[in-house]
């Protein structure tokens, strides 16, 4: 096989929407320090306040996996970065909230701790946080969050609590706020730039203000499209980048060899580029949300509402298919790759995280099994 037969385009885009003109240097700028964030205590945070006074970071969910499989392809510590902050301002609109000030334009951080809710949904655990009333109408919250990101002073964040008494909701609170804690965690793989840790709360004071729902069935509903649809475009953007690589560094005897490979990893992009398109698509007229969603017809417009059983397969695949692209770049690499500092070792560690980042994959696979159950057991 030539090496013409091989060589593929660049997988720079999704096709969902054109990213504004001012966000390309951001987005190159985000590639220079993607070294720095992985190993030496780069702050992806300069990328996501950049977006912010572009006024990215609030954009409509066509233009958000847009910009998040970008991010991804250059630094996926920095694309985590905004599916944290851009899942929880999802969590503020769905809920008819005002984000606090300065969130939308990357003043200040928002950190998702909503793993809880949908492992709980999923008949995978308790929600660990626990309300008790207060007298004066507000809520302490007591228990123990065991991972959470972007937690920067002066970052807020959403999670869900229980009562005793069965109750759920959804809150937002201070991160600097009394009574939290956060112990950081460190010596992580690619992602130690993205201030995550363990939340402990001892008494923690949630205003009535702070409830943003207590419909936590309804609002898993509403924002489980947005959380998972950006996680997608970030691993492909990752899968993406490991292919391009690869596939330039096959030299004759690899692109021999690794044929099969190299051609299912073309095929299984491009396939699941397209079933990421139409489902960011069809999820986003039906919260009303298309914006900027390129050559939409009044087909995807009439779209019925995406179903959970997608949204999840798709998250699946990419992940899966984001493990196989970065083994295969390894491959056609070699020694250089296994170097730390290298791109290739970079891509490595970040796909790394994906079979543990909630949804994990264990998690996943349960929700398509028992779907698939429940669709065996209608009669």
């Amino acid at each position: 096989m030539s090496p013409e037969a091989v060589t593929a385009p660049v997988r720079s885009r999704l096709g969902l929407a054109e990213l504004p003109a001012g966000a390309l240097p951001v987005l190159e700028r985000a590639g220079e320090r993607a070294r720095a964030v992985d190993r030496e205590g780069g702050d992806p945070w300069e990328t996501l306040r950049e977006l912010g006074q572009l006024g990215l970071l609030a954009a409509p969910l066509p233009l958000q996996v847009e910009l998040i499989h970008a991010l991804a392809r250059r630094c996926t510590a920095t694309a985590f970065s905004l599916w944290g902050h851009r899942s929880a301002l999802e969590y503020h609109w769905v809920t008819g909230s005002t984000p606090p000030d300065g969130a939308e334009a990357g003043r200040l951080a928002l950190a998702s701790g909503m793993a809880p809710a949908y492992k709980e949904e999923a008949g995978l655990g308790e929600i660990p946080l626990v309300a008790t009333d207060r007298p004066d109408g507000s809520l302490a919250v007591d228990g123990v969050l065991p991972w959470c990101s972007n937690l920067r002073e002066g970052a807020w964040i959403v999670m869900p609590v229980r009562w005793e008494d069965g109750r759920r909701a959804i809150v937002r609170i201070a991160r600097d706020a009394p009574g939290v804690g956060v112990t950081p965690l460190v010596g992580l793989m690619a992602l130690d730039g993205t201030s995550s840790g363990v939340l402990c709360l001892e008494q923690v004071a949630v205003p009535a203000g702070g409830v943003l729902t207590q419909d936590v069935s309804g609002f898993r509903d509403r924002a489980r499209a947005a959380f998972l649809l950006l996680q997608s475009g970030m691993c492909l953007g990752l899968a993406g980048a490991a292919l391009d690589a690869a596939e330039a560094a096959a030299d004759p005897v690899a692109q021999r060899v690794l044929a099969d490979e190299l051609e299912a990893g073309r095929a299984d992009w491009e396939s699941l580029r397209a079933d990421l398109v139409r489902t960011v698509r069809a999820a986003a007229w039906d919260a009303g949300d298309a914006g900027d969603a390129g050559d939409v017809g009044e087909a995807d417009a009439a779209a019925a509402a995406v179903s959970p059983r997608e949204l999840v397969s798709v998250r699946l695949e990419v992940a899966l298919l984001t493990g196989r692209a970065t083994q295969l770049e390894q491959k056609t690499v070699g020694g250089r790759g296994y170097a730390q500092a290298s791109d290739t070792s970079r891509r490595a560690r970040e796909a790394a995280f994906l079979p543990v980042q909630s949804p994990t994959e264990t998690h996943l696979r349960h929700l398509l099994v028992s779907a698939d159950d429940s669709a065996r057991s209608r009669p």
